[in-house]
């Protein structure tokens, strides 16, 4: 069984996140960070989005564009076991058991809100808001959140149990000033999830993060994140 599809780009994610380091590991994490879905040429066409304003979220379908996958015979482009961040990065999983990039298609799934069905001047675009995704990340499909189909709530974690990693930010007053006042709530909480690798989280290395139009340096000291500088990108 090898049969290989075509798949075709409708859409490019512009969102605040220049690099994957910072990235919220799940789809609404992070509430009141917006993003805009912007449509490519052939499919930027308000009939394909006709009714979309009745649903108040919807699911995208999109690329792990940034994920480096080695494609030699000697590296097949993927592995069965993968190590989940979650668990430390020192227990594997199976790649289907896991939400893992890494995979025989590089394909993500995220449920975001819709706010907004914006046409600017001939160029449609979706204000959503909850995305983990990427600057850049290739969208390839959108479809409807369907609440009575698509919420299971007898649906058992498995591993990925909700648990609640935050930790405490120390961000001076001078420096979270340097950062726009939308995205200062939202920045705040990604630092809360810790964006550390899990396997990282014993180092007090510096760190940095690019968001929106800055870079982000921070520290860890006494079980706390403390935020040392913002810089224009």
């Amino acid at each position: 069984m090898n049969d290989i599809h075509e798949i075709r780009q409708v859409a490019v994610m512009r969102s605040a996140f220049k690099q994957k380091y910072g990235i919220p590991r799940q789809p609404r994490l992070v509430q009141g960070l917006k993003s805009e879905v912007v449509f490519g040429d052939e499919f930027n066409n308000p009939d394909a989005v006709r009714g979309l304003e009745e649903f108040s979220h919807i699911w995208l379908i999109w690329g792990f564009s940034d994920t480096k996958i080695d494609m030699t015979e000697e590296h097949p482009a993927w592995k069965p076991t993968v190590r989940p961040p979650r668990l430390g990065g020192d227990i594997r999983k199976g790649v289907f058991a896991t939400r893992s990039p890494y995979r025989p298609n590089s394909l993500g799934i995220s449920a975001v809100k819709l706010l907004e069905i914006r046409d600017d001047n001939g160029q449609l675009r979706l204000i959503v808001e909850g995305a983990d995704l990427l600057d850049g990340t290739p969208i390839y499909d959108i479809k409807p959140y369907i609440p009575y189909s698509d919420i299971i709530t007898e649906a058992d974690e498995g591993f990925a149990k909700s648990i609640d990693n935050s930790i405490d930010v120390e961000f001076p007053d001078d420096l979270l000033a340097k950062v726009d006042e939308e995205f200062r709530a939202p920045l705040i909480r990604i630092l809360e999830l810790d964006p550390r690798d899990a396997y990282d989280r014993d180092s007090a290395k510096p760190c940095k993060m690019a968001f929106v139009n800055v870079d982000i340096e921070f520290v860890f000291r006494d079980g706390r994140l403390v935020v040392t500088a913002v810089n224009e990108l």
